[in-house]
């Protein structure tokens, strides 16, 4: 089996950065473990440690490696931040090396009680019940064994949301389990299941505005109002060094931002990948991946029927290759690049698993002389340079034409994001925050639909989707250990979305002025108060007033443009109450 992985590992030109004591294996923490991931970037911020902020989710090894080098700098942290190391640590005890690499037997009775040392303190890495070589813990619900060469840690977890307001009372609550497993010191198991229900309304539909997490709902089962789904999501990674290949069906996100991405936004139903991941060095990150993407595009020409009574439809297959490569030779700023294409009505392309190439030349030599695939290039720039600031920006280009520069009446496909955040200061444990979003027409479409930038029909970029700007801003407040208040203010803005349709007696594509009828319109102020009991275990309650209001627009009424892009309750002037518990994401 070693000599299998390193001969991978060998192979292809994968990478990942590793902490030597949890030794070369890696399962990712979700992206909506989002207690965690705000406290790194904080601590990115306040310039404590160095990491690529732009490229998510975060594998575990990384976030033990970031927590541990922390541990070194215990004086530079406010009592409130080392709680939270040393509530951050008890999570990831089995990542930061016990019992994987210890001295002492498995069996011994210490495993699980060797203290890492912060400052003059020392915090113990596994605070729950332990018995030899078993862990079990209520708060948060895990059971671990830890033996050689095997760390297994198992992970139930439930919870749910209520929502009510004048129109209506909606809840989901939702079930399930995960598990971690680090092997042979390069082989990483993970996985994760969730089955969840949507009573009375569903909140994420493919044209839905909404930030909720996107899912592929059986609507109205059995005659209840709402929806169910169910999402597994996993994978199998082999790590040598500081190359990774790992074979996943997850979320990603690419690009900084506090409200939605606009890159890779990661609220899509998840998809399968071939991923890649390359560190080398310290000023340079090479991310990749290769998905199997769903189209939801009929393809009559494969469907068929079986002869047992029913028509056997069959989607057309469709693929994306995607490339981000970080690079930061000054201290404080990360500059990212890459490019993406999305392919289909053909075989998987071996030239697409080159994991550094810019594909649209690709695309070029393959489909020379018809019609080519939909390739986009994006970028991201994040400054770091002075304490307690983070300037930062990311471009996402569709289409672009250099003809169409210094033509008014002609407008480039992009999107692209600018913003910052501010953590403590001028007051200490007080951040706020700015970004803005604006996204031209057609941005993330094509004229072939199974070209789309979608997967399940759920665009792959920013919330909004084309034609559209937002305007966001938050003050937050930590006063204690994971105790988090936060007031926001969102502005957001949707045009009418054009058809891309080429061809005699139509419109130019690229002649439609951005924003230039507002069909769809959000301004709401949200106050939240979040607590994090126990890791991935909060409640957490928000009050939100909203306006939500839409126009006239293509021989649409106000009501078409309202039922589409919103839920129900939301429609109008509201002041909506939210309470949710959660044991485990």
């Amino acid at each position: 089996m070693k000599k299998l992985l390193y001969l991978l590992g060998c192979l292809l030109p994968t990478a990942h950065c590793l902490l030597p004591t949890a030794k070369a294996q890696t399962a990712y923490e979700h992206i909506s473990s989002t207690g965690i991931y705000h406290f790194l970037d904080e601590m990115t911020t306040e310039k404590l440690i160095t990491l690529n902020t732009a490229v998510k989710p975060y594998p575990r090894t990384l976030i033990a490696e970031k927590l541990k080098q922390l541990t070194e700098k215990q004086d530079q942290l406010n009592k409130r931040q080392q709680a939270e190391l040393s509530f951050y640590l008890r999570e990831f005890y089995i990542e930061l090396g016990v019992g994987l690499d210890l001295q002492s037997s498995p069996s011994d009775s210490s495993v699980g009680q060797v203290p890492i040392a912060i400052g003059m303190q020392s915090v113990p890495l596994k605070p729950y019940h332990q018995k030899n070589n078993h862990t079990l813990s209520i708060l948060p619900p895990i059971y671990a064994f830890t033996s050689k060469p095997f760390s297994i840690s198992f992970r139930p977890y439930g919870g749910g949301q209520g929502y009510a307001n004048s129109k209506t009372t909606l809840y989901n609550s939702y079930w399930g389990g995960s598990f971690f497993l680090y092997g042979f010191k390069n082989l990483g198991i993970y996985a994760n299941y969730r089955d969840a229900h949507q009573a009375n309304e569903v909140l994420a539909l493919p044209t839905y505005l909404t930030q909720s997490l996107g899912a592929n709902y059986k609507l109205n089962e059995g005659n209840r109002p709402g929806g169910d789904y169910s999402e597994m999501r996993g994978g199998i990674t082999a790590t040598i060094k500081w190359f990774s290949l790992e074979l996943i069906k997850d979320h990603i996100q690419w690009g900084n931002n506090y409200n939605g991405s606009n890159i890779y936004s990661g609220r899509t139903p998840s998809f399968a990948m071939i991923k890649m991941r390359a560190k080398p060095t310290k000023w340079f990150e090479l991310n990749y991946f290769h998905g199997w993407l769903v189209s939801e595009e009929i393809d009559s020409a494969r469907s068929y029927n079986p002869g047992t009574g029913f028509y056997r439809n069959v989607y057309r297959n469709k693929f994306i290759a995607s490339n981000f490569i970080t690079i930061g030779p000054i201290k404080g700023v990360a500059l990212s690049f890459g490019n993406s294409i999305i392919y289909s009505d053909m075989n998987v392309q071996p030239a697409y698993f080159i994991p550094f190439l810019y594909y649209k030349p690709v695309d070029h030599t393959i489909n020379h002389g018809i019609d080519n695939q939909n390739s986009q290039i994006f970028f991201d720039l994040s400054i770091r340079s002075l304490k307690h600031l983070h300037l930062f920006a990311s471009l996402f280009i569709d289409e672009f034409s250099i003809t169409r520069l210094s033509d008014k009446d002609r407008y480039n496909f992009y999107s692209y994001k600018a913003g910052f955040k501010v953590n403590n200061w001028p007051v200490k444990n007080i951040s706020y925050a700015f970004e803005y979003t604006k996204t031209s027409a057609l941005t993330y479409k094509h004229r072939v639909p199974s070209l789309t930038f979608e997967t399940n029909k759920f665009n792959l970029g920013h919330y909004l989707g084309d034609n559209a700007q937002e305007f966001f801003a938050t003050l937050g407040y930590k006063p204690l250990r994971t105790l988090a208040v936060n007031c926001s203010y969102t502005f957001a803005q949707k045009g009418i979305e054009h058809p891309y349709i080429e061809g005699p007696g139509t419109i130019p594509v690229d002649t439609h002025q951005p924003l230039d009828t507002i069909t769809w319109q959000n301004q709401q102020i949200s106050f939240n108060v979040t607590y994090e009991f126990a890791y991935n275990c909060k409640v957490d309650l928000t009050y939100t007033h909203s306006n939500t209001t839409s126009n006239a627009a293509n021989s649409q009424t106000p009501d078409y443009y309202l039922q589409r892009y919103s839920p129900a309750f939301l429609h109008g002037r509201n002041n909506t109450f939210m309470l949710g518990l959660h044991f485990g994401f």
